[in-house]
This record gives C-alpha cells, sequence and structure tokens, in this order.
C-alpha cells in the first residue's frame, strides 16, 4: 500500500556543466539550515574565515568557485572536528541542537560542500545549490 504523504523538499549542489551531476547528497532544508548556523556560529567564535567567503557559491545559480572559498571549506572542516559543538550550540532549542551538534552529519555536509567546490576550482565549472527535483521514475 503507498500513501501519498509529502515528503520535506531537499537540496543539494549540481554541476551545470555536467548536465546537474550530483555533487552532494540531497538534504532536506533543515539540515542545510541546522548547517549555516553552525557555521556561523563557528566563524563568530573562532573567525577562521567569513560567511561570505563560505557561502557565496549558495545564493547564485551558475556560480564559479575560487581557491580561497575550496581552501576555507578545509579550514571549516577542521573546525567542525576540533569544536565540541554541544557547547558551541549552547542556546540553542532541544531540537536544533540535536542537529547542530551531529557531528558526523555536519562533517559530511562540510565535506560535500568543500568537494563541489573543489570540483568547480579546478575544472572551471559553474555549480548550483537548488531543489531536488522528484524523478518521475520513483513510485510516490
Amino acid at each position: 500500500m503507498r500513501t501519498n504523504l509529502p515528503s520535506e523538499p531537499k537540496f543539494r549542489i549540481t554541476c551545470d556543466d555536467e548536465n546537474d551531476l550530483l555533487l552532494s547528497n540531497e538534504h532536506t532544508k533543515d539540515i542545510w539550515t541546522s548547517f549555516e548556523k553552525l557555521m556561523l556560529m563557528l566563524v563568530n567564535d573562532d573567525k577562521f574565515s567569513s560567511m561570505d567567503t563560505l557561502f557565496a557559491w549558495k545564493g547564485q545559480a551558475g556560480y564559479k568557485a575560487t581557491s580561497r572559498e575550496a581552501y576555507a571549506w578545509r579550514n571549516a572542516i577542521e573546525e567542525i572536528k576540533n569544536s565540541n559543538l554541544m557547547d558551541i550550540g549552547k542556546g540553542l532549542s532541544e531540537s536544533e541542537l540535536l542537529l547542530v551538534a551531529d557531528k558526523p552529519a555536519m562533517l559530511k555536509v562540510a565535506g560535500e560542500v568543500t568537494n563541489a567546490l573543489l570540483h568547480s576550482y579546478t575544472r572551471g565549472h559553474a555549480i548550483t545549490f537548488r531543489a531536488a527535483q522528484n524523478d518521475s521514475k520513483v513510485p510516490s
């Protein structure tokens, strides 16, 4: 029996120059929002980069990354690995903290963003952050 419950929309990073090749997994808006919130807290705490540098790719379709962005994300991964995310997330609601403090999930997303930016920079390809499309071949 199939149910037609609406699923939460998912978002991903794709390569525009390779027919929307998937460069990241599809994650829900909650995951992306929590990830961005974590990065904002880490940047405010340690000043290892700026949010403009880290997230320039997110608001612009057909974005081409620079080396500065790709390497800033390598530093971001180190910040996530070396930080106590429970302490960083103090003051968040319990549901927000559960996502922000999930170190494996946050490292996974950071790695995907880093790989997408390195792909863009090294190949000169444009990338886009977008909502995932429903695949008509997948049963609903």
